[in-house]
């Protein structure tokens, strides 16, 4: 596939937020979520494409937003693409704002995703996801 070709399914991914039916739908079976900062104790991952439908699944409970790519990094690999992004959305149980920025590492198999390596500042998630003081 080419690097267009798998940018407009990751814009296709990002469209899908908020349904990780839709999302998964462009998943490999095998694939695989890294998130190297994602918790204090070390890094996450999540491997198989039903995992991953159940860990966005209850995200999706947790967190309403959408993510817009800001910037995309030519590879000379066309099926990896490295992209940098934002979400805008709010924490559903506590009505809080959640904004964050991303750079995403994205890896590509037969026209699906197979890999996504994901840094972002959990910080921002758990300071949203507080309950209030009040």
């Amino acid at each position: 596939m080419s690097a267009q070709s798998n940018l407009e399914i990751l814009q296709s991914v990002f469209d899908a937020m908020g349904d990780a039916d839709a999302v998964v739908a462009h998943y490999t079976d095998d694939y695989v979520l890294d998130l190297p900062y994602a918790r204090a104790d070390g890094p996450d991952r999540t491997q198989g494409k039903e995992a991953v439908r159940q860990r966005l699944a209850g995200a999706f409970r947790v967190f309403r937003f959408a993510l817009e790519i800001t910037e995309v990094y030519p590879c000379a690999d066309p099926d990896l693409l490295i992209a940098e992004y934002v979400s805008e959305g709010e924490v559903i149980s506590t009505g809080r704002r959640y904004s964050n920025r991303y750079i995403g590492l994205w890896r590509f198999r037969d026209g699906k995703v197979c890999f996504t390596r994901e840094y972002y500042n959990p910080e921002t998630a758990r300071v949203a996801m507080a309950p209030s003081d009040g």
